[in-house]
């Protein structure tokens, strides 16, 4: 189930986990768990919002 995981996230790294469970028929509880096991997070982009960028300009 890891490697599927794995796959999935590679392929859509952008879904919801709900879209995942969807996609992969189990809980989002279980697609949580598993992120949570696997060591996979949301990555947080640390650059200015464009919102920001546009004001600056």
């Amino acid at each position: 189930m890891d490697d599927v995981l794995l796959n999935d996230v590679k392929e859509y790294p952008d879904d919801y986990q709900y879209e995942r469970a969807r996609r992969l028929n189990c809980s989002t509880t279980g697609i949580q768990n598993a992120l949570k096991r696997l060591r996979i997070s949301k990555k947080k982009d640390a650059g200015t919002p464009q919102s920001l960028q546009d004001k600056e300009s």
